[in-house]
């Protein structure tokens, strides 16, 4: 048998949930969202339910209640399960913490590659880590996907790639690499709060419904900014934002499933008002973060918690802290997947020492709360009698058989005294967590198949040159 789990209790009931769902259903019927693209306007004006005053659209509370229900979520095998822990890498990031000289920088093509390298090497998912300001603007979002196919297993490859695409004509290159590399491809929406769309991504959605792919609703109130001051209220505002999006998705995209994205989904971000900055991995932030789990549960959503992200200025302490206090905080309260690792300052900056800290402090939580056998051989009360008084179990068979699977042995968080760490030269955890990265880049060894491969190149060349393409970046 084993002994009891770990468990974080509390959060909103169901009855509060109700509450906020019921709330949230009258502001999608009631006050509608802002839809300014005409063609998505004359598509909705199709559908009974849908009340169209300029651009200004409501829905009827069942649209919503069908567009829950019929909501997909293709979450990949590896992140399904209790026991499958799963870290999101962060994301488009422009600056950039340079492994040599630690001094931050803007991002290049060539910190993309080792960073794509770097996260395989980790197992980490989710979206490509920088933006590659050292090539052409038209070309940056298209090289984010063909270096993440190229160079890593899992990255822009499923539902925790979340990159809103720049342009329709960009969008259209990704997806021809996608097909190409056989890469997961999916277009998205991140509302404007309050209650409103970039006429721009709405126009990739709209250019993309004939082609059957995924699509998602996404939103990003900020407390006090652009959404209520109060947490509870700022995550009401985006169950309202979130609802009345995938209300209008299940609408017009009929060839191609539509889900809320679990990234940012039912989540107030925590603005702080003395520096005019966010405030991740604070006290709020994890507040918030509850809340969240506590809606996914509700709405059957597979929970994603940005427990990764810091406010933390480089790889140190109050980095360090709120990342490992919040994720175990969200682990015990039954999360699995944590995104943003690498980021520090609030997503101002990458670091790849940081990326590898996370994942020590990550597998430092889930040797934590694994589950522990209870179990006469376990007990060893027949090794404690055969022990005699004075006797030592160093040299045990036991001992020898267990030492490895009842410890776990870190990379990075040495468990040295202070002799052996001085005569390993008194590397600070910055020292080993560079050293561990840079090696991790050297060693990495997936590709994409040399055919594939072959055929983004192509897709590439055509790109650089496709007046289309390049005066769609002329904004």
């Amino acid at each position: 048998m084993s002994i009891e789990e770990y468990v974080l209790k509390g959060g909103l009931s169901k009855e509060q949930m109700d509450i906020m769902h019921e709330k949230a259903l009258y502001l999608v019927e009631n006050e509608g969202l802002h839809i300014p693209h005409k063609g998505i306007l004359k598509l909705l004006s199709e559908h009974d339910g849908v009340k169209i005053e300029g651009e200004n659209v409501k829905f009827k509370s069942h649209l919503v209640e069908k567009a829950l229900k019929d909501a997909k979520y293709p979450l990949p095998e590896y992140a399904k399960g209790k026991d499958n822990w799963v870290i999101s890498a962060g994301a488009h990031q422009t600056k950039y913490f340079d492994l040599d000289t630690r001094e931050i920088r803007e991002t290049t093509l060539e910190d993309l590659i080792d960073l794509i390298k770097l996260g395989d090497s980790l197992d980490t998912v989710g979206s490509a880590p920088i933006v590659p300001l050292n090539q052409p603007i038209h070309l940056q979002e298209i090289l984010m996907h063909k270096v993440a196919y190229e160079h890593s297993r899992f990255r822009a490859n499923d539902m925790f790639e979340h990159d809103p695409k720049p342009t329709v004509e960009a969008a259209k290159y990704i997806y021809e690499m996608a097909q190409a590399a056989d890469k997961w491809f999916a277009v998205g929406l991140y509302m404007i709060s309050p209650r409103s769309f970039d006429k721009k991504e709405l126009d990739i959605v709209y250019n993309f419904l004939d082609y059957g792919i995924p699509m998602w609703a996404g939103t990003l109130p900020i407390a006090g900014v652009n959404a209520p001051i109060t947490m509870i209220g700022a995550i009401l505002q985006s169950m309202y934002e979130t609802f009345g999006c995938l209300a209008m998705l299940n609408l017009i995209n009929t060839k191609g499933s539509n889900y809320i994205q679990i990234i940012d989904s039912f989540i107030a971000h925590p603005f702080d008002m003395k520096y005019s900055t966010f405030t991740y991995g604070s006290a709020e932030d994890m507040q918030c973060a509850l809340y969240k789990i506590s809606l996914h549960k509700y709405y059957g959503i597979p929970i994603s918690m940005k427990t990764l992200l810091t406010s933390g200025k480089e790889p140190d302490a109050q980095a360090a802290f709120e990342v490992a206090n919040n994720t175990l905080i969200a682990a015990l309260a039954g999360a699995r997947i944590f995104r943003c690792g690498g980021l520090l300052t609030s997503a101002e900056v990458y670091s790849a020492e940081q990326l590898v800290i996370v994942k020590e402090i990550v597998e430092y939580i889930k040797n934590l709360l694994k589950k522990q056998e209870f179990s006469e051989k376990r007990l060893m009360a027949d090794e404690i009698a055969d022990v005699k008084a004075g006797d030592s179990f160093i040299s045990r068979k036991s001992t020898m058989e267990y030492f490895k699977k009842e410890y776990w042995q870190p990379e990075i968080f040495i468990h040295s005294n202070l002799g052996q760490w001085r005569d390993m030269g008194s590397k600070s955890m910055w020292d080993y967590a560079n050293e561990r990265a840079k090696k991790l880049i050297s060693e990495h060894t997936y590709h994409l198949d040399d055919d594939k491969a072959k055929e983004l190149n192509k897709i590439l060349e055509k790109a650089k040159t496709d007046e289309k393409l390049i005066e769609s970046f002329k904004f």
